[in-house]
């Protein structure tokens, strides 16, 4: 897929669209956009083979939008970044599918992991390190999203929209599990290089 990338921009050089100054700068983008594409594909695809569609794209659509101002674990490649997530995804489907849910079940997982999220975000990486305007900015906004997504929790339940709560409550619950992992891995990794 980067081939192609690199192909499609070497073409857009050629025929005078970009610059070749911008050359490095196009390629990443559209290699991060082939990357955004098959992995939307990929959540269509193990969807509709669970059964579960709709699930999947609430589930990736609420983490989505939680996991860039959070952060958390990440993969040391993209190949073991693509792995992960096609088994973080079956493990949620599973778990959706599988507990026995309910409203205070669903409210209880929300709320604690939203307070998982007020307490460790922004977890950063190795290979994203954040300075402190940016932890004051990603806590603020992680801290806001996670509240919002816990408030439409709450609504969808009170409004009998459950099973769309819970694809919610499963996506901050995700998110906390990879804060959680992000803070052991950099604790790992610091102790190491000491």
């Amino acid at each position: 897929m980067k081939y192609f990338a690199n192909l499609f921009t070497n073409k857009l050089v050629v025929w005078n669209i970009i610059k070749s100054d911008d050359r490095e700068l196009y390629a990443y983008g559209f290699w991060q956009g082939t990357i955004l594409i098959v992995n939307f594909i990929t959540v269509v695809i193990i969807g509709l083979l669970c059964h579960m569609l709709w699930q999947s794209l609430i589930f990736m659509l609420a983490y989505g939008v939680l996991r860039p101002v959070a952060g958390g674990y990440h993969a040391r490649t993209q190949r073991n970044c693509y792995i992960f997530s096609i088994l973080l995804l079956l493990a949620v489907l599973a778990l959706l599918h599988q507990f026995p849910w309910n409203a205070v079940r669903g409210i209880f997982a929300a709320v604690v992991a939203t307070c998982i999220v007020f307490l460790l975000a922004p977890v950063e990486d190795e290979n994203k390190p954040l300075d402190k305007i940016e932890q004051l900015v990603y806590k603020r906004r992680s801290r806001w999203t996670s509240l919002l997504l816990l408030c439409i929790t709450i609504i969808l339940m009170m409004i009998g929209k459950s099973e769309t709560a819970y694809c919610i409550a499963v996506a901050i619950m995700a998110l906390a599990v990879m804060l959680v992992l992000g803070k052991l891995k950099n604790m790992v990794t610091t102790k190491s290089t000491c």
